[in-house]
Protein backbone atom coordinates (compact mmCIF):
# COMPACT_ATOMS: atom_id res chain seq x y z
CA UNK A 1 0.00 0.00 0.00
CA UNK A 2 1.20 3.19 -1.10
CA UNK A 3 2.12 6.14 1.53
CA UNK A 4 1.17 9.46 1.25
CA UNK A 5 4.32 11.37 1.22
CA UNK A 6 5.29 14.11 3.53
CA UNK A 7 4.81 17.68 3.00
CA UNK A 8 7.13 20.74 4.59
CA UNK A 9 5.68 22.20 7.94
CA UNK A 10 4.35 25.44 7.98
CA UNK A 11 7.14 28.57 8.28
CA UNK A 12 7.11 30.07 11.62
CA UNK A 13 7.70 34.22 11.35
CA UNK A 14 11.47 33.86 12.52
CA UNK A 15 13.21 31.81 9.96
CA UNK A 16 14.51 27.95 10.32
CA UNK A 17 18.01 27.25 9.73
CA UNK A 18 16.85 24.52 6.67
CA UNK A 19 14.25 27.05 5.42
CA UNK A 20 16.67 29.83 4.76
CA UNK A 21 19.15 27.37 3.31
CA UNK A 22 16.77 26.37 1.02
CA UNK A 23 16.22 30.25 0.04
CA UNK A 24 19.87 30.73 -0.15
CA UNK A 25 20.03 28.24 -2.63
CA UNK A 26 17.20 29.66 -4.57
CA UNK A 27 18.68 33.31 -4.51
CA UNK A 28 22.04 31.55 -6.23
CA UNK A 29 20.00 30.15 -9.14
CA UNK A 30 20.00 26.46 -7.72
CA UNK A 31 17.02 25.47 -9.75
CA UNK A 32 18.92 25.89 -12.49
CA UNK A 33 22.32 24.75 -11.99
CA UNK A 34 23.90 22.57 -9.05
CA UNK A 35 25.70 25.12 -6.38
CA UNK A 36 28.37 24.29 -4.25
CA UNK A 37 28.75 24.42 -0.73
CA UNK A 38 30.57 26.68 0.21
CA UNK A 39 28.74 29.50 -2.09
CA UNK A 40 25.39 28.65 -0.35
CA UNK A 41 27.05 28.61 3.03
CA UNK A 42 28.57 32.30 2.40
CA UNK A 43 24.73 33.56 1.03
CA UNK A 44 23.38 32.28 4.43
CA UNK A 45 25.74 34.39 6.22
CA UNK A 46 24.96 37.28 4.52
CA UNK A 47 21.32 36.47 4.71
CA UNK A 48 20.97 35.49 8.58
CA UNK A 49 24.41 35.88 9.94
CA UNK A 50 22.62 34.66 13.43
CA UNK A 51 21.59 31.47 12.07
CA UNK A 52 24.65 29.95 10.85
CA UNK A 53 27.42 31.45 12.94
CA UNK A 54 29.79 30.10 15.63
CA UNK A 55 29.23 30.52 18.62
CA UNK A 56 32.43 31.74 19.76
CA UNK A 57 33.23 33.82 16.60
CA UNK A 58 29.71 34.96 15.33
CA UNK A 59 31.53 37.14 12.34
CA UNK A 60 32.62 33.63 10.53
CA UNK A 61 30.12 31.33 9.01
CA UNK A 62 29.91 27.46 9.89
CA UNK A 63 29.72 25.20 7.38
CA UNK A 64 28.70 22.33 8.92
CA UNK A 65 25.34 23.91 9.93
CA UNK A 66 25.07 24.86 6.18
CA UNK A 67 25.59 21.50 5.30
CA UNK A 68 22.91 19.87 7.98
CA UNK A 69 20.36 21.90 6.86
CA UNK A 70 20.53 20.97 3.02
CA UNK A 71 20.69 17.27 4.48
CA UNK A 72 17.59 18.12 6.39
CA UNK A 73 16.03 19.90 3.61
CA UNK A 74 16.56 16.77 1.45
CA UNK A 75 14.84 14.51 3.51
CA UNK A 76 11.38 13.10 2.60
CA UNK A 77 9.62 14.45 5.92
CA UNK A 78 10.83 17.95 5.08
CA UNK A 79 9.38 17.76 1.32
CA UNK A 80 12.73 16.94 -0.19
CA UNK A 81 13.13 20.25 -1.37
CA UNK A 82 17.18 19.74 -2.91
CA UNK A 83 18.81 16.73 -3.96
CA UNK A 84 22.72 16.84 -4.10
CA UNK A 85 25.39 16.53 -1.89
CA UNK A 86 28.29 18.38 -0.81
CA UNK A 87 30.19 16.48 -2.97
CA UNK A 88 28.60 17.36 -5.96
CA UNK A 89 26.63 20.62 -5.09
CA UNK A 90 22.81 21.23 -4.30
CA UNK A 91 19.88 22.16 -6.05
CA UNK A 92 16.67 22.53 -6.02
CA UNK A 93 13.86 19.91 -6.85
CA UNK A 94 10.87 20.78 -8.38
CA UNK A 95 8.96 20.39 -5.16
CA UNK A 96 11.37 23.18 -3.87
CA UNK A 97 10.49 25.47 -6.51
CA UNK A 98 6.93 24.59 -5.93
CA UNK A 99 7.70 25.24 -2.20
CA UNK A 100 9.23 28.49 -2.05
CA UNK A 101 6.65 30.48 -4.62
CA UNK A 102 4.33 30.51 -1.66
CA UNK A 103 6.22 30.71 1.39
CA UNK A 104 9.65 33.14 -0.04
CA UNK A 105 7.92 36.55 1.76
CA UNK A 106 8.42 34.61 5.10
CA UNK A 107 11.83 34.46 5.14
CA UNK A 108 13.17 37.35 5.52
CA UNK A 109 14.78 38.11 8.73
CA UNK A 110 12.94 41.64 9.20
CA UNK A 111 9.82 39.56 8.39
CA UNK A 112 9.38 41.54 5.22
CA UNK A 113 8.75 40.36 1.60
CA UNK A 114 11.72 39.52 -0.76
CA UNK A 115 9.95 38.88 -3.31
CA UNK A 116 9.95 36.24 -6.10
CA UNK A 117 13.21 35.22 -7.73
CA UNK A 118 11.62 36.06 -11.34
CA UNK A 119 10.23 39.73 -10.44
CA UNK A 120 14.27 40.54 -9.92
CA UNK A 121 14.65 39.95 -13.47
CA UNK A 122 15.76 42.90 -15.85
CA UNK A 123 14.86 42.79 -19.49
CA UNK A 124 17.45 41.02 -21.41
CA UNK A 125 19.00 39.09 -18.75
CA UNK A 126 19.70 35.70 -19.73
CA UNK A 127 17.11 34.51 -17.43
CA UNK A 128 14.80 36.41 -19.11
CA UNK A 129 15.65 35.33 -22.87
CA UNK A 130 15.48 32.31 -21.75
CA UNK A 131 11.85 32.86 -19.82
CA UNK A 132 10.47 34.37 -23.30
CA UNK A 133 11.87 31.55 -25.55
CA UNK A 134 10.65 28.87 -23.48
CA UNK A 135 6.81 30.42 -22.86
CA UNK A 136 7.00 30.60 -26.56
CA UNK A 137 7.81 27.33 -26.88
CA UNK A 138 5.40 26.06 -24.47
CA UNK A 139 2.47 28.02 -25.58
CA UNK A 140 3.08 26.79 -29.07
CA UNK A 141 2.77 22.94 -27.83
CA UNK A 142 -0.24 20.32 -28.64
CA UNK A 143 0.40 19.85 -25.02
CA UNK A 144 -0.86 23.49 -23.91
CA UNK A 145 -3.48 23.67 -26.08
CA UNK A 146 -4.79 20.30 -25.31
CA UNK A 147 -5.19 21.41 -21.54
CA UNK A 148 -6.49 25.16 -22.48
CA UNK A 149 -9.24 23.55 -24.44
CA UNK A 150 -10.03 20.31 -22.29
CA UNK A 151 -7.74 20.74 -19.30
CA UNK A 152 -6.02 17.33 -19.79
CA UNK A 153 -2.66 16.66 -20.92
CA UNK A 154 -1.82 14.05 -22.86
CA UNK A 155 1.47 11.48 -21.07
CA UNK A 156 3.79 11.63 -24.17
CA UNK A 157 2.53 15.15 -25.43
CA UNK A 158 4.38 16.25 -21.76
CA UNK A 159 7.67 13.75 -22.42
CA UNK A 160 7.38 15.90 -25.24
CA UNK A 161 7.42 19.56 -23.51
CA UNK A 162 10.17 18.44 -20.75
CA UNK A 163 11.89 17.20 -23.96
CA UNK A 164 12.66 13.79 -22.46
CA UNK A 165 11.96 9.84 -22.93
CA UNK A 166 10.66 6.98 -21.84
CA UNK A 167 14.71 6.17 -20.63
CA UNK A 168 15.08 9.59 -18.95
CA UNK A 169 15.82 8.63 -15.25
CA UNK A 170 13.71 10.25 -12.25
CA UNK A 171 16.59 12.72 -11.36
CA UNK A 172 17.47 13.87 -14.61
CA UNK A 173 13.70 15.13 -15.23
CA UNK A 174 13.21 16.29 -12.00
CA UNK A 175 16.24 18.62 -12.95
CA UNK A 176 14.56 19.61 -16.29
CA UNK A 177 10.94 19.89 -14.27
CA UNK A 178 12.58 22.51 -11.91
CA UNK A 179 14.29 24.57 -14.64
CA UNK A 180 11.05 25.15 -16.07
CA UNK A 181 8.87 25.28 -13.29
CA UNK A 182 11.22 28.45 -12.07
CA UNK A 183 11.25 30.69 -14.91
CA UNK A 184 7.73 31.55 -14.08
CA UNK A 185 6.17 33.30 -11.51
CA UNK A 186 3.88 30.98 -9.23
CA UNK A 187 0.02 31.29 -9.80
CA UNK A 188 0.62 31.91 -13.55
CA UNK A 189 -1.12 29.88 -16.51
CA UNK A 190 1.89 28.93 -17.56
CA UNK A 191 3.24 27.71 -14.35
CA UNK A 192 -0.03 26.10 -13.42
CA UNK A 193 0.19 24.04 -16.76
CA UNK A 194 3.75 23.48 -16.16
CA UNK A 195 2.36 21.96 -12.39
CA UNK A 196 -0.14 20.05 -13.94
CA UNK A 197 1.94 18.90 -16.38
CA UNK A 198 4.63 17.01 -14.22
CA UNK A 199 1.95 15.69 -11.95
CA UNK A 200 0.97 14.04 -15.23
CA UNK A 201 3.93 12.21 -15.72
CA UNK A 202 4.04 11.51 -11.92
CA UNK A 203 0.71 9.46 -12.33
CA UNK A 204 2.69 7.46 -14.97
CA UNK A 205 5.14 6.58 -12.78
CA UNK A 206 7.39 8.68 -14.98
CA UNK A 207 8.95 10.53 -11.97
CA UNK A 208 9.53 10.36 -8.02
CA UNK A 209 10.09 13.94 -8.10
Amino acid sequence: MATKKSTPKELRQSPRQLEMAVYALHLLNGAQKSIDHEDIAIKCHELAPELFAWRKYPDQVNLELVRVSLSDAKKEKNGALVSGSGRDGWRLTPAGVTWLAGHTHLLSPSGGRFGTHTARRTAGSIDTVRRDRESRRIEGSPAWSTWLTEKQIDVEETRKLFRIDSYTSPKLLGVKIARLLALFDGGSDTRRFLEAAAERLKSEGSTDA
